[in-house]
């Protein structure tokens, strides 16, 4: 066993402290290096461009957005080939209402006399239920009707206080949208 004196003791300490002061006033290394780009070069001022000084091309111009027209519609599953070569496209789901009142989340003060959803488009709303939080079904005497429509309202019976959940489906052109929003009565 090697026995370390108080002196060598002291200088192993001197010699880690210097090497830590060193270390401590040495320049800042390149954040790029060892991951396969070139050092970032000096700029004289901060640039707006956050590629600037990255190899990387310039960041382009920025355009008002695109409305997306599929917004709120799962296109996960749009098409598959069939063995003709013909496209096959499975109609998709979505989940994405305009509004509902009750609002998705709303504590209410009493009980709702109605529920009523907006479409983000015309579709024809197939199903409306209302449920509480032990699974127990609601009568609702929503119209549902034939044609697309962007809104379907339905009388609610006097609920009492509790957590519901209203479930919704609604079929398009091309595709089914079905979801669910939560309301509590107080």
């Amino acid at each position: 066993m090697t026995k370390i004196t108080t002196f060598a003791a002291a200088s192993l300490f001197a010699a880690l402290a210097a090497g830590a002061a060193n270390a401590q006033t040495a320049p800042a290394a390149d954040p790029h290096a060892g991951h396969g780009m070139p050092a970032a070069s000096p700029q004289s001022a901060p640039s707006a461009d956050p590629h600037a000084g990255h190899s990387m091309p310039a960041a382009a111009p920025q355009t008002a957005p695109v409305t997306d027209p599929h917004a709120g519609h799962d296109m996960s599953a749009m098409s598959s080939q069939t063995a003709s070569g013909a496209m096959s496209v499975p109609a998709p789901t979505g989940t994405a209402l305009q509004a509902s009142s009750p609002a998705a989340g709303a504590m209410l003060n009493g009980s709702p006399a109605e529920i009523s959803l907006t479409l983000p488009h015309a579709m024809i709303v197939q199903s409306v239920s209302l449920t509480n939080a032990a699974g127990q079904r609601f009568p609702l005497a929503a119209t549902l009707s034939e044609t697309a429509v962007e809104s379907v309202t339905t009388p609610v019976p006097t609920l009492p206080a509790g957590s519901y959940t209203v479930a919704w489906t609604a079929a398009g052109t091309n595709h089914t949208m079905t979801g669910t929003f939560g309301f509590m009565v107080h």
